[in-house]
């Protein structure tokens, strides 16, 4: 549920009306960024804050049933289309470029796609909910004739995407603190049981901590040489993937907003530097 902060940041940039060119977002960024790209402010804060907490949204419940710990057909196909509506019609005729990532599971290689390239509905229903599949405790999704889990494990922070599509400046947001670095996952043997069919896919579980590692120090070199800009916590954040408290996931979501909105004078200002010195290269 650290996603929190993210739509707090995202919601800030909507009231400010600062749209991007081109987005691309992995696992729940994915789906704070299709409402971004939809321009429905607080459609995120009102999925984390009314319904992440209700059974059907996630529980063992869920797993036992459908092998899935999140309640997928409810967040994908019954909240966006029946009790929240997601605006289908402002996403697909958004000018932004708007891409998600997801793991093959065949390869473990990350794949791309674009919203612009399918029907906004299937977009929803399918790509996001696979960008979301969490290894062990979800299950993949089928897409044509490949299996697709979270976006996370191949391409955890995909700036290196963004430059090679064209765009030299970028602006990241994350949802741990500066000094974080991830540690080896204590399940590993797990990962060795359930994907041992799946080399490609094992090798990318099982390095999964230095693949982020390293993602965050090629993010670093950017940020020192001022090719990107990246609101992040400025403390630890205490809110786990699975966090159902209700409380601690507003208090995330403010943390977001309030940050972004402390930043954005700075941010304006980054905006403006990297925009002369374009103009002038």
């Amino acid at each position: 549920m650290r996603g929190a902060y993210t739509a707090g940041v995202l919601d800030l940039f909507l009231e400010e009306e600062i749209m991007f060119p081109y987005i691309i977002g992995v696992s729940a960024g994915a789906n704070n960024g299709a409402n971004f790209v939809a321009g429905q402010k607080e459609r995120s804060k009102r999925i984390f804050l009314n319904y992440s907490q209700k059974k059907r949204f996630m529980g063992l419940k869920n797993l036992l049933k459908k092998r899935n710990y999140f309640g997928m057909d409810f967040i994908y196909e019954v909240l966006p289309f029946e009790i929240d509506p997601f605006d289908f019609e402002a996403f697909a005729n958004s000018s932004a470029k708007f891409k998600v990532v997801l793991t093959d599971r065949e390869s473990g290689n990350p794949v791309y796609m674009e919203h612009k390239d399918y029907c906004p509905e299937f977009f929803v229903k399918k790509i996001l909910r696979a960008s979301s599949t969490l290894p062990l405790i979800c299950s993949p999704v089928k897409i044509e004739d490949n299996f697709y889990l979270d976006g996370g494990i191949s391409a955890p922070i995909p700036v290196k995407k963004a430059i090679r599509d064209g765009y030299k400046y970028n602006v990241l947001v994350l949802t741990r603190e500066e000094d974080y670095y991830k540690k080896p996952a204590k399940i590993r043997p797990l990962f060795k049981l359930f994907y041992r069919n799946f080399p490609g896919l094992l090798q990318k579980l099982q390095n999964r901590h230095n693949i982020y590692n390293e993602c965050l120090n090629f993010v670093r070199k950017l940020e020192e040489n001022n090719r990107v800009f990246v609101f992040r916590p400025q403390n630890e954040v205490k809110v786990n993937i699975l966090e159902n408290d209700r409380q601690k996931i507003k208090d995330l979501y403010e943390k977001g907003y309030s940050e972004t909105k402390n930043r954005m004078e700075n941010f304006k200002e980054w905006a403006k530097e990297i925009t002369s010195s374009r103009a002038i290269s």
